[in-house]
């Protein structure tokens, strides 16, 4: 009996550990959870919550008077279609350019030698690291009078100022700075591609050289076909992020705004269309809830549809090894 009972309490003990370190893990993840969904949720639940229930102390999650007054009171504050459309130019246009440029620039980097290869690449890390806000003001110059090297001389010589352009106020920067490797998070992006190419076997290229395709040919015809998982993660990213940018939309977009900069200022729009009394402060609130939901609800159909691709995009690009 003495022995079973030893044996008994052994394994009781050995049973311990890992119960003790799955309830640990529960908690950690159910607190994750918690402090990812919270906002969502609140956001879902008050952008379609009545005035009847502002004042209500009984109301707190489920609300008793629901209504669409907010969400249609937003899409004409914020002048909805043309808002979402302007994005969309800029977002999708600039994703799908730097998707590809971003991918070239890192085939580069990791398949040929030449001058100062080591280092230029720590350069292009080091711009995922500066904030945007030490350049800014030069960047806005740059776009306020754009000039072609040669052919603006050319133009101002024969009439002062047909040769400046500005370019604010249109996706035209977004554009050329995607076109040039140089948008959002640019660096980050060469820096997955790169990685990604350096991990395909050289045999590919090698057989593709045997069959006479030059550098370019192997990159269009070998290397992009099997790029596929790190060019969806970069696309899906390259939307979300120029989505979501408020500071160079709103310096380059003096006057047409992105749903970014739109929705910063949409509290003081509500605030001088209704009253100071706490009923019209706290209804405000809500309806700014609504008009975030607008905000980010493209982004969220743009996930769930894109969810299994962007999974299995950041799994073999090599963000996590």
């Amino acid at each position: 009996m003495g022995k079973k009972q030893g044996l008994h309490v052994k394994f009781h003990k050995k049973q311990i550990g890992p119960a003790a370190w799955k309830l640990v893990r529960f908690f950690l993840l159910a607190g994750i959870q918690f402090v990812l969904l919270y906002p969502i949720l609140y956001m879902l639940i008050t952008a379609f919550r009545g005035r009847e229930d502002l004042m209500n102390p009984s109301v707190v999650w489920l609300t008793e008077h629901w209504t669409m007054d907010n969400v249609k009171l937003l899409f004409e504050v914020m002048n909805y279609p043309s808002l979402l459309l302007y994005t969309t130019q800029i977002s999708l246009g600039a994703a799908v350019l730097q998707t590809f440029m971003c991918g070239f620039v890192g085939y580069g980097f990791a398949r040929f030698d030449f001058p100062f290869k080591k280092i230029l690449f720590p350069v292009v890390i080091l711009t995922v690291i500066v904030p945007v806000q030490t350049y800014i003001s030069p960047l806005y110059m740059m776009f306020r009078f754009f000039e072609i090297p040669g052919l603006s001389q050319i133009l101002n010589a024969l009439s002062p100022g047909s040769g400046t352009w500005k370019l604010l106020d249109t996706p035209l920067p977004f554009l050329l700075q995607s076109a040039v490797g140089m948008g959002l998070r640019s660096g980050l992006f060469i820096f997955i591609f790169r990685q990604f190419y350096r991990g395909m076997p050289m045999e590919l290229e090698e057989a593709a050289l045997i069959d006479g395709c030059g550098a370019m040919k192997i990159f269009f015809r070998v290397m992009m076909p099997n790029a596929k998982s790190p060019m969806i993660t970069v696309f899906i990213f390259s939307i979300v992020w120029h989505w979501n940018d408020y500071f160079v939309s709103s310096m380059l977009s003096e006057t047409r705004r992105t749903v970014a900069t739109s929705l910063a200022s949409v509290r003081d729009t509500l605030m001088q269309m209704m009253g100071r009394t706490n009923s019209d402060q706290m209804m405000v609130q809500v309806q700014v809830q609504a008009g975030a939901l607008m905000a980010i609800a493209p982004m969220i159909v743009l996930f769930l549809i894109a969810q299994r691709y962007l999974t299995e995009g950041i799994e073999r690009s090599g963000i996590v090894g």
